[in-house]
């Protein structure tokens, strides 16, 4: 659930410097001031959501940006790790990555994740990421 008047949190896992780039961009061409976190690796996202669930008073995220193929951990373990989370269990995760692989849509539908956006070639439908996360933390605006 969001704060009134307080950016929403965004946590984006993400090791490619490019790619957090356009997803920063995609978000400013939507509109959406953030308070953006970004960790590089797979086992950086586990610590972090590791403590937030051992800090009752630290704020859960509210979407979680996750690419799949990220060093030291998958990115499915962490979409099986934040799904098992006391606190944080229900946040959005959109899944952004290049696989377009049935079996990774498959997978990470069956973890729970909340949309899958493949990163397309061209910029133009790149931004495109902006919109999918307007609409998710729209839908809990009222909540």
């Amino acid at each position: 659930m969001r704060e009134a008047g307080r950016d929403p949190r965004i946590l984006l896992i993400e090791d490619a410097e490019p790619d957090v780039f356009l997803v920063r961009e995609a978000l400013r061409q939507a509109g959406i001031s953030s308070d953006l976190t970004v960790l590089d690796d797979g086992e950086k996202a586990v610590d972090f959501i590791d403590r937030l669930d051992q800090d009752p008073d630290s704020p859960c995220p509210n979407v979680v940006l996750l690419d799949l193929n990220l060093p030291k951990r998958s990115g499915d373990q962490i979409l099986e790790r934040m799904r098992r989370s006391r606190r944080c269990g229900e946040v959005p995760v959109i899944i952004v990555t290049s696989s377009d692989s049935p079996k990774d849509r498959a997978q990470t539908a069956e973890l729970g994740a909340t949309l899958y956006f493949r990163k397309p070639s061209r910029l133009d439908e790149f931004m495109a990421l902006g919109a999918l996360v307007r609409g998710v933390l729209g839908g809990e605006a009222g909540s």
